[in-house]
């Protein structure tokens, strides 16, 4: 009898799992349905959004210019085309410095110039390579050394961050962006209904204000002290430059109204707190400093303006040469050069 009783128990039991097996396989065909049925739509109507590079928008490389001039990279964002090229042919050949930063480092001829002095200095060439994109924030940066460049293991590493950093982000901030794109630029990013997730997280990150800076200076001073940490951990020598500028109140381009600030008359305080921090992080860590922001801004009106291009930002070929002139001095006085040669 009790035999009987649980085999009935028994069957009742597969019964139930069977149905219960049955309705979850009838509900997430459900569910698949309508997914689908959703994405068709979304493609119907013409919806897509793909994160890079479009709230990664500043002044300059616009998207326009990232997409047809630039590579695309999860973790850098974007890399200029012969980028891989030249983290191959350094890597043969262990580097003296690395020359990290923006475009006043990508598109400037300092360390051309430096490399110059230094040779004439000690008559040994100077084995470096100007890993510096246009565009570039210090997160952008930091994830860059710990990645590309403590691989290479150079000597020095000088890192001239800081006008990309407090420009405005259409969108969120460097940091926020890169953990969208983690999560969502998997081989799922292409569905449509991957990127309406995309959209509303960017839309959520973005809600207290349309135009946050692209690192805020807390996070500028975070990414400097982890880059000098970093750097220090693989046995290289950070060296941080303070980004000089031309600017003064009253003066500013009027351009940089249209895709770099939200006020015009916040450049030259903006500017000069994220200067200050590079120099609050270097005291702090007891980094080498060089300072063309001060030094640069001693000098008479006249001449300091022929430092620089009309932007106030990037540095013409005499303003290369007094960079070099002075990173040199920095280098020197701060006992680095004594072993840049012994291998």
């Amino acid at each position: 009898m009790s035999s009987g009783t649980e085999l009935e128990k028994a069957g009742g039991w597969r019964t139930r799992g069977r149905r219960l097996l049955g309705n979850l396989a009838l509900l997430v065909g459900t569910v698949a349905l309508l997914l689908v049925a959703f994405e068709l739509s979304l493609r119907l109507t013409g919806f897509s959004f793909v994160l890079y590079p479009k709230d990664i928008e500043f002044g300059r490389p616009d998207p326009v210019m990232i997409t047809s001039g630039f590579l695309e990279d999860d973790e850098l964002y974007w890399v200029t085309r012969d980028y891989p090229q030249e983290l191959a042919e350094l890597s043969e050949e262990r580097p003296h410095w690395i020359f990290l930063g923006d475009s006043c480092t990508h598109l400037g001829h300092y360390d051309a110039a430096l490399a110059r002095r230094l040779e004439a200095r000690s008559g040994q060439p100077l084995r470096y390579g100007n890993l510096a994109v246009a565009g570039w924030s210090s997160y952008q940066g930091r994830q860059q050394l710990a990645r590309d460049v403590v691989p290479l293991k150079p000597q020095i590493v000088s890192l001239y961050f800081g006008w990309n950093d407090h420009w405005i982000g259409f969108g969120i901030e460097d940091k926020n962006v890169a953990r969208v794109k983690r999560l969502f630029s998997s081989r799922w990013s292409r569905l449509r209904l991957s990127q309406l997730v995309t959209q509303a997280v960017v839309a959520w990150g973005a809600r207290e204000t349309a135009y946050p800076n692209r690192v805020s200076p807390e996070d500028f001073s975070d990414n400097l002290r982890a880059m000098v940490d970093t750097s220090r951990r693989a046995g290289i020598q950070p060296v941080l430059i303070t980004a000089a500028t031309s600017h003064r109140r009253g003066q500013e381009p009027s351009h940089l109204t249209q895709r770099w600030l939200r006020n015009l008359d916040d450049l030259v305080p903006l500017h000069q707190e994220y200067v200050q921090r590079v120099r609050q992080v270097a005291a702090e860590k007891d980094a080498t400093l060089c300072d063309p922001a001060q030094a640069f801004a001693e000098l008479p009106a006249g001449e300091m303006a022929s430092l620089f291009m009309q932007d106030g930002i990037h540095l013409t070929a005499e303003g290369d040469e007094r960079l070099a002139e002075l990173l040199e001095h920095c280098v020197a006085e701060a006992g680095l050069l004594a072993g840049l040669w012994v291998e």
